[in-house]
């Protein structure tokens, strides 16, 4: 293995996932009931034995690298420098060049922290190396109505790439497949010097901060850039690859490692959670620290750490947000317009209970001398 200096990009909030990430960044959601997204990058880095690992973060910083400290050990958690912020993904790399440079790698890795995958990375560099590219995306087949949330890449018959285009409106499907597009999934091995040159190109001229939608593209036509097909070679297909984005990828994803769709082993973790006399859950993830009670029925759903479903509540086709605190006979997920009047639902129709609902107390009225007197719930209009 040659000498890689590896870069987790976590800084981003997943605007997309409010309100899960409304106090929590998004690499550092609970996932799959044991563990948190960024996990299977940094599981993915431990089996490919990196040894020069820095996790660059923003959004709720102090949450995200107190996490990493305690599950991952030494690594290192570094938000941008001086109170400054990074302008894009490609600035967060810009403003660690001194990291880049103490090291004096050979070749840069850059990943996300949050996708769901099992790679090891060494295929990757080898393959680099072999090709003696100066830039290797690593790429898979993704349906093209779907691909225009990421960055469309062209290939020529020796994977040589030919074009780059991030998130277009009409992505070019693959010669072969007429329905299938090739996809980034934003996963990067830059030569160091090649890299360095086109972040101060960029970067440091203000020319843009990205790499999807400046990096990329500027080097696609003057350098060598190869791109790595992400694929299982005995069967022919495509391997596992999530990109946690929505609502709805992150509640599929779950339910893919839930019925065992995803091969994927994130490492283990002791998991404690209770289950009430004759409560029923069903085809749900059940994260550490839940208690369901009594008599309540969940079904299709996502509990996230902490969660506490009080007795008789009904949860269907539902993410519930960590630490949240259901009431006795709530529920959710059987009237999806009752349910959009206070909860975020999704496009597919899945209810998200972000925060504790508040417990609605019943109107008692009392007739009293002809006049109506409210005994409880003073400050409601009763015509």
């Amino acid at each position: 293995m040659p000498n890689t200096q590896t870069f987790v990009l976590a800084g981003g909030q997943g605007q997309r996932l409010l309100p899960l990430t409304a106090a929590r960044s998004k690499p550092a959601l609970s996932f799959g009931a044991t563990s948190r997204i960024i996990d299977f990058t940094l599981s993915n880095c431990s089996r490919s034995q990196l040894d020069h690992v820095a996790v660059l973060t923003q959004y709720q910083h102090d949450d995200l690298a107190s996490y990493v400290h305690q599950r991952w050990g030494g690594l290192s958690c570094l938000p941008p420098a001086n109170g400054r912020r990074y302008r894009g993904t490609a600035d967060a790399v810009f403003q660690r060049l001194p990291v880049i440079h103490e090291g004096t790698p050979d070749h840069v890795l850059i990943l996300s922290g949050d996708h769901i995958y099992e790679m090891d990375y060494r295929h990757l560099i080898a393959r680099h190396v072999e090709t003696d590219a100066d830039l290797t995306i690593s790429a898979i087949e993704h349906p093209v109505k779907d691909a225009t949330h990421f960055g469309v890449i062209e290939v020529d018959e020796g994977f040589r790439v030919t074009g780059f285009h991030e998130k277009p409106s009409v992505p070019r499907s693959m010669p072969s497949h007429p329905d299938r597009a090739l996809v980034s999934m934003g996963i990067y091995v830059f030569k160091t010097d090649v890299l360095i040159r086109a972040l101060l190109a960029n970067c440091d001229n203000a020319f843009g901060y990205d790499f999807g939608h400046n990096v990329i593209p500027s080097l696609i036509h003057t350098h060598s850039a190869h791109a790595y097909d992400f694929r299982d070679e005995a069967h022919g297909t495509p391997r596992y690859w999530r990109d946690i984005g929505t609502i709805d990828s992150y509640y599929a994803a779950n339910m893919d490692v839930l019925h065992g769709q995803a091969p994927l082993n994130p490492p283990p973790v002791q998991l404690h959670a209770s289950l009430c006399g004759n409560a029923h859950v069903a085809h749900s993830v059940i994260s550490s620290g839940v208690r369901v009670e009594q008599g309540a029925v969940v079904a299709d759903s996502i509990l996230m750490p902490g969660v506490r479903i009080g007795r008789g509540a009904q949860i269907r086709n539902a993410i519930i947000g960590e630490g949240v605190q259901i009431p006795a006979d709530f529920r959710t997920g059987w009237d999806i317009q009752q349910d959009r009047k206070h909860h975020t639902v999704s496009p597919n129709g899945v209810v998200v209970v972000g925060e504790t609902p508040k417990v609605r107390q019943p109107v008692v009225v009392r007739f009293q001398l002809g006049r109506t007197r409210v005994a409880r719930n003073r400050n409601l209009n009763i015509a």
